[in-house]
């Protein structure tokens, strides 16, 4: 990383800090609710997040096999659980460097074509996202009045421009911009496997899977604090939260989350103190699987010795 990056990447961390910090000094009582938190939810949360992890694995696993790459159960596993390790350890998903050279070492795997084709994933979470969304808010904006307009209008714009991306017969997209560039590698990949429908069918089940999962942490994240809150809520909440992927200049997004997740937790009335204690929830499950399990299976990855013959 140029050492601009880094000064950048130290600032925001700083300024979120010190955000977070002043919140709290003006909110003594944020981690009160803390004291409802159980074992049994906790392990709960813990299973939900290890699920999310698996699924990632199983993406990975399929998009190996389209380059007739079999990975066994313990690379797949264990590269999922080293690419989160190592985007808690460096900025700008460091876990995803990792993981692709493993995979050139080991297996000898085409790393700008392995890369476009997860790129490509992208899209697919981000229309499932954006129509998952659309249809929730619409569902909350009937129920109740604690969402504005702008937030189906939001999901629906997302979910017609990446549409019309993957529809439309556009041009690849070169740029040194960071963001335009991601675009025109998820493209390039969608234009390798947009004619391998069970594929598409698989990646497109692996994300409502995690769609809905993530929703479930979320509720069962509030509810452990003895909030109040309806699944359609939480679900949005997560939703939301998902978009601070983009804005991907931390390590895990650490600081950029918690904020994302807060202020859609306030706009939704279940408080930005109590939004701020789910996320480190989540978070905190998280830490505790990769810090855990991560470091094993980069020593048990890191002993393979590079197979040729697949």
């Amino acid at each position: 990383m140029r050492p601009a990056k880094k000064w950048w990447q130290g600032v925001i961390l700083l300024f979120i800090g010190v955000l977070i910090f002043y919140y709290l000094f003006k909110h003594p009582g944020t981690f009160a609710p803390l004291k409802n938190l159980t074992f049994t939810s906790a392990l709960l949360l813990v299973s939900l997040r290890a699920t999310m992890l698996l699924v990632n694995g199983l993406l990975l696993k399929d998009a190996a096999l389209f380059f007739r790459v079999k990975l066994r159960p313990k690379e797949w596993i264990g590269l999922s659980f080293v690419t989160a390790l190592g985007n808690y350890l460096t900025p700008f998903s460091g876990g995803m460097v990792a993981r692709a050279g493993y995979l050139k070492r080991i297996h000898d795997l085409p790393l700008t074509k392995f890369a476009v084709i997860l790129a490509s994933c992208y899209l697919i979470v981000f229309f499932g996202v954006a129509v998952v969304g659309l249809v929730d808010s619409l569902f909350i904006m009937k129920t109740s009045a604690q969402l504005q307009w702008q937030i189906p209008v939001f999901f629906g714009c997302v979910a017609g421009g990446v549409g019309a991306l993957v529809i439309l017969p556009l041009p690849l997209i070169s740029s040194n911009r960071m963001l335009l560039r991601k675009i025109g590698e998820a493209l390039e990949g969608w234009k390798l496997i947009r004619n391998d429908r069970p594929l598409i069918l698989r990646f497109s089940g692996y994300t409502f899977l995690n769609i809905f999962t993530n929703g479930l942490l979320f509720f069962i994240a509030y509810r452990s604090l003895g909030a109040d809150i309806l699944f359609s809520h939480a679900l949005m909440i997560s939703l939301i939260a998902v978009f601070s992927l983009l804005i991907n200049i931390t390590p895990a997004n650490l600081g950029i989350q918690e904020a994302v997740v807060s202020i859609a937790s306030g706009g939704l009335g279940q408080g930005v103190g109590e939004g701020l204690v789910v996320v480190l929830l989540v978070r905190a499950a998280t830490m505790l699987l990769v810090f855990t399990l991560g470091p094993i299976f980069v020593l048990v990855l890191g002993s393979r010795k590079p197979n040729r013959t697949q």
